[in-house]
């Protein structure tokens, strides 16, 4: 485990670099540095994560101490642990470059490519001269199929380091795949020339072109089948496709609004309709596109969590409980896991509607249930605390907040509502670091500026209350520039 205490770079046990220290901390934290050090060189990762625990209660502002919890965490397999950890420890230091690349390496990991990309692209803003960090940012193009984007990195890294055989051996693998991306299109294409009548044949070009993210040519390529087949509800759906991918709802929900005029008894095409509907925040044309898909199929559990689900965004609180109240009897003598998971999610959202709908008597009495049948679980967890929060039963309600965040150590809804709630029984400086946390894990997370202003504010830092609310303001305006720009 790194240490920072000494000039210049240094190798923690885990082979990951570590720089030199940038402030000084307490006698207190030295103390649970070292020997979080010491446990960490032998191996005994439980006892470093427990000696680094204690050297961030020591001293919260510490950005080392976090670094060094997160790679404990790492080592022990806890990979929210870790990243709720190296996130923190970026927003004490900005310019701590091993935790954008741990950061980024464990997103790697969990196949979560665009939050890995995220990473390397702040890492390199700290150090553009990195030839290290140039592959990461290939290596995450290259997952999510951005070849074109890969190469550039690659040849940076080779620019900036002419012997490193990585990135050559990344760039060569990368050209070997655009070459059989190109002859794969090529062969498709041919395959529309030979028989340009053959709808399926276009259909293989488009998911082609889309693999390639050619949105415009599979786009292109749509309204040749529309004009071939105008009344083929498959063409539609195909063109709902390229418009989702590109991200294109109102275009997508026009689409499957064909679908359902060409083919009203298809459940599915339905259920995409209302999907899209929901994200143009049509709630009540999202609500009779579920129905009627739950209608046509009475046994998809996906559009009847759909329907309820968009019954709750709608406000319509007493339809969206009785929905997932008929959900959580169905399922309630599950026998297999995946009707385990769907008996756990019909409970979050009963419960969660009702706190909505402030009953929370109701919501305690639903996740009595739950804990009884899911013990530990996170949601359960939360929405049992917010039922307690409404009935101003506050320090039972941190208890269970603080369970809940133990098992969804990256949801930065719990961590805000978990600093409110310090406030409330006079925890001022928990309510300061939770609020914090909650902001590390989302830096776009407006309430939680505003929560962190809040217990600022009572903790008499009124200048640092008063950015934070300004950093809400700007937040704010800026969500409310991209609705008009929609």
């Amino acid at each position: 485990m790194a240490q920072d205490n000494t000039t210049g770079g240094q190798t923690g046990v885990d082979g990951r670099t570590a720089s030199a220290a940038s402030a000084p901390r307490s006698s207190a934290a030295q103390a649970s540095i070292d020997e979080g050090n010491r446990a960490a060189s032998s191996g005994d990762f439980d006892t470093a994560e427990e000696a680094f625990e204690r050297a961030v209660a020591a001293d919260p502002r510490d950005a080392r101490a976090r670094y060094n919890l997160a790679l404990a965490r790492q080592n022990l397999g806890d990979r929210e642990g870790a990243i709720a950890s190296y996130m923190r420890a970026i927003q004490l230091d900005p310019q701590l470059i091993e935790a954008y690349i741990n950061l980024g390496n464990l997103y790697g990991e969990l196949g979560l490519e665009e939050e890995a990309l995220d990473a390397f692209q702040r890492a390199l803003e700290v150090d553009s001269g990195n030839d290290e960090l140039f592959i990461n940012l290939g290596d995450s193009y290259r997952g999510l199929g951005f070849y074109d984007d890969a190469i550039l990195a690659y040849r940076q890294a080779q620019i900036l380091n002419p012997d490193n055989t990585l990135a050559a051996d990344s760039l060569r693998d990368v050209r070997e795949r655009m070459n059989e991306q190109a002859e794969y299109i090529t062969d498709m294409e041919r395959r529309v020339d030979e028989d340009p009548r053959d709808l399926s044949r276009y259909s293989d070009l488009v998911e082609a072109y889309l693999e390639a993210h050619r949105e415009d040519d599979a786009l292109n390529v749509v309204n040749q089948m529309i004009n071939l087949a105008p009344d083929d509800p498959a063409t539609y759906e195909t063109q709902a496709g390229v418009y989702e991918a590109m991200n294109k709802p109102d275009e997508a929900a026009d689409a499957w609004q064909k679908v359902v005029q060409l083919s009203p008894d298809d459940a599915e095409a339905w259920e995409h309709l209302g999907a899209w509907r929901e994200e143009q925040d049509r709630f009540d044309d999202a609500v009779d596109a579920y129905r009627k898909s739950a209608d046509l199929q009475p046994d998809s559990t996906g559009a009847r969590f759909s329907l309820a689900e968009v019954l709750r965004d709608a406000e319509r609180y007493d339809e969206a409980i009785a929905e997932f109240k008929s959900l959580v009897d169905e399922y309630s003598n599950a026998d297999d896991e995946q009707d385990e998971e769907l008996l756990a999610d019909a409970y979050a959202r009963l419960a969660e509607c009702q706190n909505l709908a402030a009953r929370p008597d109701d919501a305690l009495a639903t996740t009595s249930a739950f804990l009884e049948r899911f013990p530990d679980d996170p949601e359960a967890l939360y929405e049992r605390a917010s039922a307690l929060d409404a009935l101003g039963r506050h320090d039972e309600a941190v208890t269970s907040y603080e369970r809940a965040l133990e098992g969804d150590p990256l949801n930065p809804g719990i961590c805000n509502d978990l600093a409110d709630t310090y406030l409330e029984v006079g925890r001022i400086d928990d309510a300061i670091e939770m609020s914090e946390t909650a902001i590390s894990l989302d830096p776009t997370f407006a309430v939680g500026y505003e929560t962190l202003a809040q217990a600022l504010d009572r903790a008499g830092r009124h200048d640092e209350a008063q950015e934070a609310l300004r950093k809400a303001a700007e937040i704010h305006a800026a969500e409310e520039e991209d609705e008009d720009e929609a």
